[in-house]
């Protein structure tokens, strides 16, 4: 296979206010780039991983900036389809410091790829991989970006290509009852499902400890392999062999929480594409977003060693 992991989404030009200045009255901004998917193929390059990531972008200062920090990480962009008139979307992050929460001001409608035209986008290298990776942001995007990626997903399909789903749900996006309806076939499609603790409870409504929401899931949507996610306090999984996996969280300093589920995504797939073991992949998901969390901006700027000294230094992981 020419890669690891594809994706397809949008990639965002990010303006973060200095720890300790609000938005208001900062006079400068730190610049970065951040998106689910990229955030996702950029960890996994750093690791070794052939990645490769497509969207739509402008011919113009921004979208040349996205393509060229994505190639610099080693996430292969030639997939991008590029258009003379469009925008690239920019997202404002006024960094928070405890107990003031850090909050996010998004500048992203009528962006390039929320603008696509499935029927003149390809798809067909989507064969070319061992795995696509998708999040529930790109079907809220628009209605083009909701069609390209359930063509992918549906190719992918056909062709054997695994699926890891994401659902990421962002409520500045759709409200909670179409993200549940719209969400639901991509859920069923995946091989390996992802979802946050209290996405699962917003969206479907399921109750209970992380088990049982991990439980409800898989019996809902039919995945392989289902992981719920609990921010500080780990990870657990269920697969369709019945078996629970659970993995503590990791003690972290933070400096910059956006990105750390992107990176806990990059690194279960990074555990679990060679052997399709759960518990490695929770082991190395939960490290990877205890060490993003340590690094300013959006990407997982980790080494991997530092992940495989993260993993050595682990806890106890549960299985029953």
């Amino acid at each position: 296979m020419r890669w690891d992991v594809v994706a397809f989404g949008e990639t965002m030009i990010r303006l973060a206010v200095p720890a300790g200045e609000r938005l208001e009255t900062a006079r400068q901004l730190e610049v970065g780039i951040g998106g689910a998917e990229a955030n996702v193929l950029v960890a996994l390059a750093r690791l070794g991983r052939r990645t490769a990531w497509a969207s739509v972008l402008p011919k113009q200062a921004l979208g040349e900036r996205i393509v060229r920090e994505l190639a610099w990480h080693g996430v292969e962009t030639s997939l991008v389809q590029w258009v003379e008139q469009g925008r690239v979307g920019v997202y404002y992050l006024d960094v928070g410091i405890p107990p003031r929460p850090t909050t996010v001001l998004y500048d992203r409608t009528g962006s390039a790829v929320a603008a696509v035209d499935p029927a003149s986008f390809p798809i067909d290298w989507v064969t070319e991989s061992r795995w696509l990776h998708a999040t529930g942001i790109t079907p809220a995007l628009s209605h083009g970006c909701r069609t390209v990626l359930e063509r992918l997903v549906e190719r992918a399909h056909q062709a054997g290509v695994g699926i890891s789903f994401d659902v990421n749900y962002r409520a500045r996006l759709w409200d909670p009852d179409e993200a549940a309806r719209t969400l639901e076939w991509f859920c069923r499609q995946a091989t390996v499902l992802v979802c946050g603790e209290g996405d699962a409870r917003l969206l479907w409504g399921l109750t209970g400890d992380a088990e049982a929401v991990a439980g409800a899931l898989a019996a809902r949507f039919g995945a392989p392999v289902t992981v719920v996610t609990r921010g500080e306090h780990g990870a657990v999984a269920v697969t369709a062999d019945g078996r629970t996996v659970l993995v503590p969280g990791r003690a972290a300093t933070v400096v910059d929480r956006v990105g750390a589920g992107d990176a806990f995504a990059a690194g279960f797939l990074h555990g679990y594409l060679d052997t399709g073991d759960v518990e490695r992949g929770l082991q190395y998901g939960v490290a990877l977003a205890a060490l993003k969390l340590t690094v300013r901006g959006d990407l997982a700027i980790v080494t991997a060693e530092e992940l495989e000294s993260a993993v050595a230094a682990a806890g106890r992981t549960i299985v029953r």
